[in-house]
Formats: structure tokens, C-alpha cells, sequence
């Protein structure tokens, strides 16, 4: 090995340009997004390998197999996003995420609203505080 190879090496490495960091699997896909009134988007639900994301500020806060639960939690955002803005919030589902969601509200004997709204039950039940006991 040459004297001056390590030099030459590091010179190499540092004029090289740095690796992009590549993600494994398949690019996100954006199915819905909420979107205040000034065109901002508050939060979206992708999908990504058969997995429903739920985004809030470009990071995945939430993951799901259910396309009606990420559609549920979208709407539970939505709903806290209108208690806080006078124009309230806007919702854009795709045709993908909404039959996805339909078709497991089908399954349960539901519609998609009842379904959604017994989902968001399910979700203020769980997060109710406990009773107390007299």
C-alpha cells in the first residue's frame, strides 16, 4: 500500500456526495388529507405496502390494517382541528380509502357512518376517564 492511498482515500470520501437514504418497500401514497381553511394540510392517511398511515406534521403517528380506522382517525383530528378554527377544517378521502373503509363497515353489517361513529365510541370509551366507585 502507497504512502499517501489513506490521503487519497479521505480526499475521496470527502468530495463524494452523501448517500440519499433509501427507503424499503413501496412509495407512500396519499389517500386522504385534512386541510384548513387556508389551504395548509393538517394531517393525511397514506398507504404504504397494504398499511394505512396516519401523518401529522410529515411523520407517521399512527399505523393500521383497517382503512376505516384511518379513516376514523382522520375524522377525530378533523374534529379537534374544528373545535380550534372558526372555518374548520377540510377532509379529502379517495375512492381507494372510502370502498376500502365501506367494504369493512359491510362486513360488520354497518354503514360507513355508523361504522365510523361506532369506532369513534369505541375510542371516547376507551379514553374515558375511570368511574368512581361510591
Amino acid at each position: 500500500m502507497s504512502q499517501n492511498s489513506k490521503a487519497r482515500r479521505d480526499a475521496r470520501r470527502r468530495t463524494a456526495s452523501p448517500r440519499s437514504f433509501r427507503r424499503l418497500g413501496d412509495p407512500l401514497q396519499i389517500q386522504a388529507s385534512l386541510t384548513d381553511p387556508s389551504g395548509d394540510t393538517l394531517a393525511a392517511v397514506a398507504l404504504r405496502d397494504g398499511e394505512w398511515l396516519l401523518l401529522l406534521d410529515g411523520s407517521t403517528v399512527a399505523r393500521t390494517d383497517s382503512a376505516a380506522m384511518a379513516l376514523a382517525m382522520l375524522r377525530h383530528v378533523a374534529r379537534r382541528h374544528d373545535a380550534d378554527s372558526p372555518g374548520g377544517p377540510r377532509l379529502r378521502c379517495s375512492p381507494q380509502l372510502r370502498a376500502a373503509a365501506a367494504d369493512e363497515a359491510a362486513v360488520h353489517g354497518r354503514t360507513l357512518d355508523a361504522h365510523l361513529d361506532a369506532l369513534e365510541a369505541e375510542r371516547r370509551e376507551r379514553h374515558a376517564p375511570p368511574a368512581a366507585t361510591a
